[in-house]
Parts: structure tokens; C-alpha cells; sequence
């Protein structure tokens, strides 16, 4: 309708010289005017619509944390409610524990007694060196019986007896023995108080940790800063584990960077014309008002998506076809407002309106005319915004018989 409005001063003039000549107003009189009129609004009409794409499907994205219980049990307490501020570490609700609390108790039970062991496998380490000991004096005392006899025998003294002898050898034998036995006494002892033992405390130690752990599942906490929305849990319910099914939503804080940010998809066609840094202003239908205060925000394009989104190809068990998806996906643009005061204004989910302005065309476009001509029509599109927001403002009111 602008574009009409602008292009029809070749009519309007040929009406005026008409009337001022006092000639009467024809169709064959103004024809020449009509065509001209016509061939330059075509000619407006596909500069503007090409040079300065817009779009329909602007959203300000926002992300949401489901919540769910990683140990699913009956509900025993929420210590949150819908529309909450919380912090990471805050805790949100918390599970049955009597069996968590149960094992815990058990595995600390274990170390305890494992302790006691170990105290026990250290006195039975002294116990079997004192042994050894005692059974190396048994065998030197042996040897030294032993060594007499011999002497004896050696000398054919009169004092030596074979029976004596041959017990003196029997005895040193035993003594020997005796000595092998202390000592594997001995190692079986220090063995048992310094691997096996330890070993066991060390596993009872994991298992208590772990214990440790699922009853600390049992009380779920906040991952994030956000707002707590869709609280559907109470107590007596069972908590789900699926994340299909939540128990709540937390809507992050969005940082400073995220919460400037809108997205917006452009026909495929306009992305020749798209380019980072481009220049756009966004109306998103939550800030739609009379007065049109802060209605209109100026943005630029920061990213464009290199991927279409309709191309995409997942694993199945049939071939991919083409025909089915004729439904031709759109190039996707980042923006970032120009002000980051203007955030406050933007709220997560609502949709836009987006409008790009271009500003690099060339200047040997006709020596430059032609460029600032496409510029300049620019206006057209920033009125056309403005007047679609007092439409959607009309039809979102119910002024046109709609709410959509």
C-alpha cells in the first residue's frame, strides 16, 4: 500500500495537469500516467521485497532445565513452589531414604568392623614374631643339644648314648619345623593386617561412598539459576524419572548476551542479501501498545545459520524422499539488539517481527544513484513495520474479531 502511495505522483500530476488545462479525466487521458504508475510500483515493490527481507517468525528463544528425580520414590517433602528464584545447590525436593539410610548404616558398620580387624591382624603379626622368635631360641637350643651328642660320638666317649643322639636329631628336626611354621605364621599374619585387610576397608570405604551418594539422590537440587515453573509434584506422589515427564521446569537466568538475542527465519531466497552485521529492527507482539513506546527495537544480525534445517537427514529404515519434504526450510538469523537497555523489553517466547535494512550496496550501481534510490526506500519498510504493529496490536486486542 505504501509502495503505491509513493509511486503515484506520475497519476497524481496527470490528474492536476488535466484538471488545471480544464480537460476532461479519461482512462484514455491518464493511461500513459496509469502504466508508468504501475511499472513503478513493480519496480518498488521488488527492490523493496529483495533488498530489505523480512520476517514473519521472529521468536526470542529462551532454554528450560526439566527436573528429575534420579532415585524415583515417593515424595516426602517440596520445599519450592511455582514461580520461585533459585540458586544452584538449592535443594527442591527430596524422596523415600529409609533403604539409602539403611546401606549407609550398613557400610559404615563394615569399616568399623573391618577397623577392629585390622587392630586384631596387627597383634596377630607381634604374636606370630614372638612365636618365631621363641622357635629360633627352640632351635638353637637343638643344635647345640645335638652338637654335644656329635661331639660325643666323634670322641667314642663312653658318655654317648644312640638313643639321646637320635632324639637330640629328632628334637632339631621339630625345632626346624617348628621355625618354617612360625615364619609362615608370621607372613599369613602381616598379609592379612597389611593387603588383605586393607584392601577390604578400602571396598567398604567405595561401598560407604557410594551409599553415600544414592541417598544423596534422594534430595534433588537445583543445577541452576533460574525461575521454578510447572511444579507438579506433592508430597505422597511418586517422582518420575523420566525426563518426559518432569517434576518441574527451571527456566535459566539468561545471561547478558542471551538475553538480547532473537532468532528469525527468512525465506531461502533472501539469503543472498542476508549478512552478519546487517543492520534490522525487531517488534515482538508482547510489547505491541498504543502509545507504540519501545514497540520497535533496533537490532543487527550477528550469525547466520549455514544450515537449513529441512536438509537434514537422520538414520532410518528407508531412503530419504526428496518429494516428501517440499516444504523448503528457512535461513536462520541471530540478532542482537543495537541497546543493551532494551533487553528488559524483550520476553522470552514471544514473537516477532523482523525487518533488515541493507547498507552496502555498491556505489557503481548507475553511478551510485540507483544505490541510494534502494537505500532511501528503506523508509517504506520502516513505516510498513510500524503500521503492521498498530494491525497486530488491533487483531491481538480482538479489534478485528480475532485473537490471533
Amino acid at each position: 500500500m505504501i509502495e503505491l502511495l509513493v509511486t503515484s505522483f506520475p497519476f497524481v500530476l496527470r490528474v492536476w495537469y488535466l484538471r488545471w488545462k480544464g480537460m476532461p479525466i479519461t482512462l484514455y487521458n491518464v493511461h500513459y500516467a496509469l502504466v508508468l504508475w504501475i511499472f513503478m510500483a513493480l519496480a518498488v515493490f521488488f527492490a523493496v521485497f529483495y533488498y530489505y527481507p523480512k520476517s514473519f517468525t521472529g521468536i526470542v528463544p529462551f532454554k528450560t532445565v526439566p527436573v528429575v528425580a534420579e532415585n524415583g520414590g515417593t515424595v516426602t517433602e517440596v520445599f519450592v513452589e511455582g514461580g520461585d528464584h533459585v540458586k544452584v545447590g538449592d535443594p527442591l525436593f527430596t524422596t523415600e531414604s529409609a533403604m539409602e539410610k539403611a546401606k549407609v548404616e550398613h557400610a559404615s558398620r563394615k569399616i568399623d568392623e573391618i577397623k577392629s580387624s585390622i587392630k586384631t591382624a596387627h597383634l596377630e603379626v607381634e604374636t606370630a614374631d614372638a612365636a618365631l622368635d621363641a622357635a629360633k631360641t627352640g632351635l638353637k637350643q637343638a643344635e647345640m643339644t645335638l652338637a654335644d651328642h656329635e661331639e660325643l660320638k666323634l670322641k667314642n666317649s663312653a658318655a654317648f648314648q644312640r638313643g639321646r643322639h637320635e632324639r637330640a636329631i629328632s628334637q632339631r628336626d621339630t625345632s626346624v619345623a617348628d621355625v618354617k611354621a612360625a615364619k609362615a605364621k608370621l607372613e599369613a599374619a602381616k598379609v592379612q593386617a597389611h593387603s588383605t585387610l586393607p584392601s577390604q576397608l578400602a571396598s567398604a570405604k567405595a561401598t560407604l561412598e557410594q551409599a553415600e551418594i544414592e541417598l544423596k539422590k534422594t534430595k534433588v537440587y537445583s543445577l541452576v539459576d533460574g525461575v521454578v515453573e510447572q511444579v507438579t509434584l506433592h508430597v505422597g506422589a511418586r517422582a518420575a524419572q523420566a525426563a518426559m515427564a518432569p517434576a518441574m521446569v527451571i527456566i535459566p537466568d539468561r545471561t547478558k548476551r542471551e538475553g538480547s538475542r532473537v532468532v528469525a527465519g527468512f525465506s531461502q531466497v533472501s539469503r543472498t542479501e542476508l549478512y552478519e552485521g546487517m543492520a534490522a529492527e525487531i517488534a515482538c507482539e508482547s510489547n505491541f501498545n498504543i502509545a507504540m513506546y519501545h514497540t520497535v527495537l533496533p537490532a543487527r544480525i550477528t550469525r547466520i545459520q549455514e544450515s537449513i534445517s529441512s536438509g537434514q537427514m537422520a538414520p532410518t529404515g528407508r531412503l530419504m524422499e526428496p518429494g516428501e519434504r517440499a516444504k523448503r526450510g528457512q535461513v536462520v538469523a541471530h540478532l542482537d539488539l543495537v541497546y543493551p537497555e532494551h533487553q528488559k523489553f524483550l520476553v522470552p517466547g514471544s514473537g516477532c517481527v523482523v525487518q533488515t535494512y541493507t547498507t552496502d550496496l555498491k556505489d557503481d550501481m548507475a553511478g551510485g544513484v540507483t544505490a541510494h534510490v534502494i537505500s532511501a526506500l528503506g523508509v517504506i519498510k520502516a513505516v510498513g513495520l510500524r503500521v503492521k504493529a498498530w494491525l497486530g496490536l488491533a487483531i491481538g486486542i480482538g479489534l478485528a474479531g480475532s485473537t490471533h
